[in-house]
């Protein structure tokens, strides 16, 4: 339950006798009230005190009311300002409600049009912190779903790291033993022109490895680098194809036959490539959790029905969802997993990127047959 506030009041006025009327009226309504009888010592009471709202008189010595509350409103905005007038002075008021006072009332001062004033008052800052509020956990939520994300992505990593290595070892094994041989063949003098050609092939075959090497490490350099999200052109085929280079070497350990079509023609793709090839790569292992005695993956690019987007299917062969479990996959921590199989961000994780990219993701499951997830993605609009 929220706690009440407690409401305080600045008064501002060179005149006593108004300050002790105004005063005891509103400490006799609940208020917290301080006074002061010119512009500088109000505002330091105002620094001091941190008041929800000032009562000021426009027509001051030294600081006059329209200064204290241009003032106030630049150094805390959130503070209510209600400016007393004399008669007529309606000018003043208006220039003091353009400054964004919460209201003016005129002198003398009636005690109706006093609480009227201060009704006011109170609902802007109550509205203006209930704004506020919901501001910050906006942005709270900013926060953690960008968090989320991240972790997601460092999960999928740590996955796809154990078995690139695995896949950088065997040509680097390779590379050493022609190395080794190489050296020998130099060992016993003067290459032959038998040797000379064995030369050129293995050292073709070598720079062949090392570039396969040299492009699984800047994928995952790539995939693994926390950057800003940024909109670029690709395409899917590049997409897909970065996808498949980190995660080959995964899929045949798993004894899962891999194949690829994409149609031709396809528009170009339009948002932040590492994001999207995040959701590709969640669902890749998605489908090599869903096949653990093997099985077949088909990863295909199609244009969609309806104009500006396209489709990228991953389906699989695996065990497939149950019906009851179908609403849920997409929500935070559901997993239908074993202990140490994951904590369930992974589809949530496509499901907010996918959103972010004012696109989708759709499932179909037949429960013992496999099942197929659908990324919608925004296509390039042809001129």
């Amino acid at each position: 339950m929220p706690q009440p506030i407690e409401w305080k009041v600045v008064l501002i006025d060179d005149e006593p006798d108004i300050r002790e009327v105004v005063s005891m009226t509103l400490r006799d309504a609940g208020y917290k009230v301080f006074t002061a009888g010119d512009g500088k010592t109000g505002l330091s009471l105002c620094m001091e005190k941190n008041p929800q709202i000032v009562i000021t008189d426009i027509r001051m010595p030294g600081i006059d009311g329209i200064k204290v509350l241009e003032i106030l409103k630049n150094d805390k905005p959130d503070t209510e300002v209600i400016v007393a007038t004399a008669f007529g002075e309606i000018d003043i008021a208006v220039k003091a409600l353009q400054l964004d006072a919460s209201d003016f009332i005129t002198k003398p001062i009636s005690h109706d049009a006093l609480f009227m004033a201060l009704k006011r008052a109170k609902e802007r800052w109550t509205a203006r912190m209930k704004i506020k509020e919901y501001t910050a956990l906006l942005e709270r939520e900013v926060v953690d779903q960008a968090k989320t994300l991240h972790q997601d992505k460092m999960m999928s990593l740590g996955r796809l790291a154990a078995s690139v290595a695995h896949e950088i070892n065997n040509p680097l094994s390779g590379v050493l033993n022609y190395v080794r041989l190489m050296l020998r063949i130099l060992e016993r003098g003067r290459l032959s022109d038998e040797n000379n050609e064995k030369f050129k092939s293995q050292l073709e075959l070598i720079e062949s490895e090392i570039s396969r090497c040299s492009q699984i490490v800047s994928s995952l350099l790539t995939f693994s680098r926390k950057s800003e999200p940024s909109a670029t052109r690709f395409r899917a085929e590049d997409l897909i194809q970065r996808c498949v280079l980190l995660s080959r070497h995964k899929l045949e350990l798993s004894k899962i036959d891999l194949t690829i079509s994409t149609n031709p023609g396809l528009p170009d793709l339009e948002g932040d490539f590492n994001q999207l090839q995040q959701c590709v790569i969640n669902l890749i292992f998605n489908a090599i959790d869903a096949m653990p005695g093997g099985g077949a993956l088909h990863i295909s690019a199609e244009k969609f029905l309806t104009d500006g987007f396209v489709k990228i299917n991953v389906k699989d062969t695996g065990t497939g969802i149950s019906e009851s479990d179908l609403p849920h996959i997409f929500e935070p921590f559901f997993t239908t997993k074993k202990d140490g199989y994951g904590v369930g961000l992974g589809l949530s994780t496509v499901y907010g990127i996918m959103e972010q990219h004012k696109g989708c993701v759709e499932v179909k499951s037949d429960r013992g047959r496999g099942t197929v997830f659908t990324l919608l993605i925004p296509a390039v609009q042809s001129a």
